[in-house]
């Protein structure tokens, strides 16, 4: 290499430089050229890169980490839901009615008046809410208001009488349409009769995709965030459109880099070939594979048990799909060498998911997939070997450990009871076997922030600070091990580790650097990190002035 070849366009200098490769920190820099990494080590050596033009970043005692990778997001609805009416902080129906009427004033133009994040749990009244509270105040415009889990919907009577759901519509299959005593629809609908709505509600025009791919590009470049595996299928629809996506891509060089995992059908599987050649030598914008649902959740007795529920005798709660048709899908996917992720919070639908997974690669070989597991809230025993063994990755949201306030008011010890209890969310016990254990948010089920989730995977407390010591402390990892879940385990999960996830030459340039470090600091101080520089393939997409 000559010298001119060799000197690097940018420079990061700290003696906090955590790659990823292991967890001793680096005195020293990185260079960068272009899109790549050159050189990462000691200051001394760092010297023969740099030249006149090179521009140096100085940041002394700042963490500077691999790009960090959310691997679970539902990018369209979490942009919403930025965009939209919050109703978190609400404790009534009325309450909720009153803030949904006051966004729908300030917003005329939007034809659907969207929310999130409404928990009946929470309020005062823990009655389900109906549609007459939103009719008698927003009678002529459609209302589709999703609650925390995303996995039930209010709506008002126009927003039903768009989606055609009357007294004579039937459940649809694996999906509720709750009823009032003469029949008619109250205006809540759980699982798959959600997406009668999610198809009409969520439809949007080219030129609103595009604005939210943007804001949220921005969003997740302030928290360090460079990379997200996209999980589009939500209720038989697919929130997203490769031809918007291809667009965006080509119009901001600042946009992070987008994983699309495609809903699990057969009309997909046969045009895997098509969809994975489509951004085959595409660097930001790649097929990830197929996603779909075993399973709801356990807050609501729709998650998939082995045994019993231990507050509700004799029910093991049910399955979101025919577990039949589901597995030969994963069977197909799998001939085609492609890989499949699984919504499965019971241990019950976790088991599923590791047999059919297993069933196929015994039956086709391994294959170059990376089929994995997602949330896997309850797990038994016996299965947490079974992610090792057949190479199956371990799909985790650190921040749903704490989805209450408090611990005393976490429904999850209720319904696995006091035995089942010690493996909820196993997160050292899963990766201790050496299974490959990535992170992400859900977004929007909690915010994109990744500080939120690491600092909950280190201390596994409430907000409260309860339960003294953390929630099943022996689950507690250290700030390097979630650190990795985040970067390398994620890289793995979307099967780009030899180019992404830790500091090394070679590789992309996706860097973020921290506001502090988060391996000094009281784990309480975790939350609250922001990136004040975030690098992506070599090009500074965020920094903070």
């Amino acid at each position: 290499m000559n010298d001119q070849n060799r000197y690097a366009d940018k420079v990061i200098i700290s003696n906090a430089i955590f790659t990823g490769v292991d967890d001793v920190l680096i005195d020293g820099g990185i260079a960068v050229k272009g899109e790549k990494i050159i050189f990462v080590g000691e200051r001394e050596a760092l010297q023969r890169y740099i030249s006149q033009d090179t521009k140096i970043y100085e940041y002394t005692d700042k963490l500077v980490i691999p790009g960090l990778i959310d691997s679970h997001v539902h990018l369209i609805m979490g942009s919403l839901y930025n965009r939209c009416v919050n109703l978190g902080s609400v404790r009534s129906e009325e309450e909720a009615a009153q803030k949904v009427k006051e966004f729908a004033d300030a917003n005329p133009d939007d034809p659907w008046v969207l929310g999130f994040n409404w928990y009946n749990i929470f309020w005062e009244d823990k009655s389900v809410p109906t549609k007459e509270s939103l009719d008698k105040l927003i009678p002529d415009r459609p209302v589709f208001l999703l609650n925390a889990e995303a996995h039930g919907g209010w709506v008002n009577s126009k927003a039903l009488e768009i989606a055609g759901i009357d007294k004579n519509t039937k459940d649809p299959e694996y999906g509720i349409i709750v009823r009032d005593e003469s029949g008619e629809p109250t205006g809540v609908l759980y699982e798959w009769a959600i997406g009668l709505v999610v198809k009409h509600a969520y439809s949007l025009p080219e030129e609103k995709e595009m604005e939210l791919l943007k804001s949220f590009s921005e969003k997740a470049a302030q928290f360090g965030v460079t990379s997200i595996a996209d999980m589009q299928p939500f209720f038989g629809s697919n929130l997203g459109k490769k031809e918007v996506y291809e667009k965006y891509i080509k119009s901001d060089p600042n946009a992070i880099r987008f994983h699309i995992a495609f809903g699990l059908t057969e009309e997909n599987i046969a045009h895997s070939h098509e969809l994975k050649s489509r951004w085959e030598n595409h660097d930001k914008l790649k097929f990830l594979g197929f996603k779909d649902f075993i399973d709801g959740v356990p807050n609501t007795y729709t998650a998939l048990l082995v045994e019993p529920y231990a507050d509700r005798e004799g029910y093991c709660g049910n399955s979101l799909t025919d577990l039949d048709t589901l597995k030969k899908l994963i069977e197909k996917a799998h001939e085609k060498g492609c890989s499949v992720r699984l919504h499965a919070c019971g241990d019950g639908a976790v088991r599923f998911a590791l047999e059919s997974y297993i069933d196929a690669i015994k039956k086709y070989g391994r294959k170059d997939v990376r089929h994995g597991v997602e949330h896997i809230e309850m797990i038994t025993v016996e299965d947490i070997p079974k992610f090792k063994e057949y190479g199956i990755i371990a799909s985790m949201q650190p921040e749903h450990v704490a989805l209450t306030e408090s611990y005393k008011d976490n429904p999850y010890p209720v319904r696995a009871g006091k035995e089942r209890e010690k493996y909820l969310w196993a997160f050292r016990t899963i990766m201790k076997t050496g299974a490959n254990v990535c992170f992400g948010s859900d977004y929007p089920v909690v915010d994109i922030d990744p500080f939120l989730g690491i600092y909950r995977g280190v201390t596994r407390l409430h907000n409260d600070g309860t339960p003294q010591g953390g929630w099943n402390p022996q689950e507690k990892l250290t700030v390097q091990e979630v650190l990795r879940a985040y970067t390398y385990g994620s890289a793995y999960a979307l099967g780009r580790e030899e180019e992404l996830g830790t500091l090394e030459e070679g590789k992309y340039a996706d860097i973020a650097v921290l506001d502090k470090n988060l391996l000094t600091v009281p784990p309480e101080q975790i939350r609250g990190t922001k990136s004040i520089l975030t690098m992506i393939g070599g090009k500074v997409v965020f920094e903070k002035e």
